[in-house]
């Protein structure tokens, strides 16, 4: 029988959304036009929209759009965060803030939005404010959360629609299914459809809590299943139909068109993009044996690795939130067998349904990190935690059931601190822990603010200083270790070079690590043939990874003559490496390189 709960207060969450929405809106018309990974993509899918007022259809579209290195265009996915962001660009239109600003409103309003459904259905769940409070602040303030909430992106889209649902299954926990809630749930499975890929992977779970706990009333099931099926086509399996009305019947996702434009837009070779199972690692070995620490990466970057994975966080932002995210795994485990064991003894389990709902939760959290692993493995190596977000929501509840658990041991109740006001017998007593909880959260997420995202964004004055440069002799070949696709010869202009492919490499021997120091100036005069980006690579010992600002940085190269000017934080140095271009089929002269040491010192300092 279903456990009937009188309906809470809705001004809880509007209260909740108004002030993450404000919040929100500041950071995105703070952080820098390019802050946010694929940006001009992201803003080329919203751009579309905006212009023409529809989606985009190919070839007809194609050459009003842009497309990656990959050949890929987002105006063939999931558009719900496109047709937001639009949306909202149009409407605020008027305040004549420039556009790829306003497209960041879309962002922050489906942002605001999770938060407040988090504080929504964990305050049902639980029938408890203070857990719906904690939730709200752990996700809303959750550094790489805040970030997905400023900038133009999709995943804020995924997170959203599988938060609406979580919902919805939340109410149908605790409510009879009527056609109301029928219909609300067809549309958030819907808008999951309408949101990105990543959030799919959420739909097997969800589809399992419908056939466990969706039990109407005999004479309610026709309406229920008809405004399901009307609220899923309304929310996102619209965008399924208009693929297939352009693409055919054997195309509703689009991934057959996609695959025959990209290949006349691709820039890069194939073959170059790295997987994991190219290094003949099995999945196991990749996620038990942390392979080249691929589960400690993917839980940083799931917490904060902020701007293009260049700006990471510190041991209390990651404390936090590993802790909240492990226990919330490991205490289910734990719960069953303790129902068992109470079922064993000859006692009755009073939340049976609870827990069959939260092992639901548990399953989806732990099939969407091993998709996430499985991509890495046999597609492309990616380690960016912020494809496991879709299922924060479940995290948070697990982890709050976890807390409830706790709360009920009578020794930990008795000890528990308490503020005392008035008499100390007849007073009112208010318990620390919460108020606790909630200033930790906020605490933490501050010193982030104050200790890293704001001097990333915002550095202090600096005092730069230039050692001598340091000549390297290019004249031999006697500094180069090894070289990959490229053919490279010795001229009285420098190293002429030509690239076989698109990962053209330049791997220099370990004695020339004795050029560097801590910091470093490299200067590199070259000419090229056509546009292009250049890399420089440095191993502490872990191979060469690419990490703009940690493990490499990067230049834009012109056609023509050019002086790059390169900053590179080496500390321990084993190896360097320059890859010369990204374009294949190119000409390439490096004349001159030179190393000077660098010293960077805060104010107060004296230019003299």
């Amino acid at each position: 029988m279903n456990n009937i709960r009188p309906t809470p207060n809705r001004n809880g969450p509007l209260i909740v959304f108004a002030a993450f929405l404000a919040y929100y809106l500041a950071t995105a018309m703070m952080l820098p036009y390019s802050a946010g990974p694929d940006h001009t993509a992201h803003i080329d899918g919203a751009t579309f929209i905006f212009d023409q007022g529809r989606l985009a259809v190919l070839p007809q579209d194609e050459e009003q759009l842009h497309f990656t290195v990959y050949g890929s265009t987002r105006a063939l996915r999931p558009p719900l965060s496109y047709i937001t962001a639009a949306i909202a660009a149009r409407v605020l239109g008027w305040t004549g803030i420039d556009t790829r600003l306003l497209f960041r409103v879309g962002p922050a309003l489906l942002c605001a939005l999770t938060v407040g459904l988090i504080f929504a259905a964990l305050r049902r769940y639980f029938n408890n404010t203070w857990f719906a409070i904690g939730g709200a602040l752990l996700a809303g303030l959750m550094p790489q959360f805040t970030f997905i909430a400023s900038h133009l992106n999709d995943d804020c889209a995924a997170i959203f629609s599988v938060t609406l649902t979580l919902y919805f299954l939340v109410r149908l926990l605790h409510e009879k299914l009527t056609p109301v809630l029928a219909g609300a749930i067809g549309i958030a499975i819907g808008l999951v459809i309408l949101s990105k890929f990543t959030a799919w992977l959420f739909l097997p779970s969800a589809g399992l809590a419908l056939l466990a706990f969706a039990r109407p009333q005999s004479k309610h099931w026709l309406p229920c299943l008809a405004l399901f099926v009307i609220g899923a086509v309304v929310g996102g399996i619209w965008w399924i139909g208009f693929n297939v009305f352009h693409y055919g019947w054997n195309d509703p996702l689009a991934f057959h068109i996609s695959a025959q434009t990209s290949a006349g837009h691709i820039r890069i070779d194939p073959d170059s993009v790295r997987k994991f199972a190219d290094e003949g690692i099995s999945l196991a070995h990749l996620v038990l044996g942390n392979y080249k620490g691929f589960v400690d990466e993917t839980l940083i970057s799931t917490i904060g690795n902020l701007d293009k994975l260049r700006l990471r966080l510190g041991l209390p932002q990651y404390l936090l939130y590993s802790l909240v995210l492990l226990l919330g795994a490991i205490y289910l485990p734990l719960r069953w067998l303790s129902i068992l064991w109470t079922r064993f003894l000859g006692g009755a389990s009073h939340q049976a349904r609870e827990s069959l709902f939260e092992t639901l939760l548990l399953g989806a959290v732990v099939f969407q990190f091993f998709m996430y692993a499985r991509y890495n493995l046999n597609q492309e190596a990616q380690i960016q935690g912020k494809y496991l977000l879709p299922v924060l929501s479940c995290s948070l509840l697990l982890f709050f059931s976890a807390t409830e658990k706790v709360g009920r041991w009578r020794w930990l109740r008795q000890h528990m601190p308490l503020l005392t006001f008035g008499a100390t017998l007849g007073g009112t007593r208010i318990s620390l822990t919460p108020i606790l909880m909630v200033s930790v959260i906020i605490l933490v997420h501050a010193d982030a603010l104050a200790r890293f995202v704001v001097p990333f964004y915002d550095p202090p004055a600096m005092a730069l200083r230039l050692g001598g440069l340091r000549v390297l002799n290019l004249q031999n070949d006697m500094l180069i270790d090894d070289t990959r696709n490229l053919e490279l010869q010795v001229t009285d202009d420098g190293w002429e070079i030509h690239t076989l492919t698109a990962d053209s490499q330049i791997i220099f021997k370990p004695r020339l690590c004795d050029f560097f120091q801590a910091n470093n100036l490299v200067l590199l005069q070259m000419h090229s043939d056509t546009a292009g980006m250049l890399q420089l690579f440095w191993d502490s010992g872990e191979n060469f990874v690419a990490g703009e600002g940690i493990s490499s940085t990067t230049a834009r190269i012109q056609p023509g003559e050019n002086v790059l000017a390169l900053t590179a934080g080496i500390g321990d140095c084993k190896r360097i490496r320059i890859d010369p271009t990204n374009e294949v089929d190119r000409d390439i002269v490096i004349r001159s390189l030179a190393v000077a040491p660098l010293s960077i010192s805060r104010q107060p300092f004296k230019i003299q």
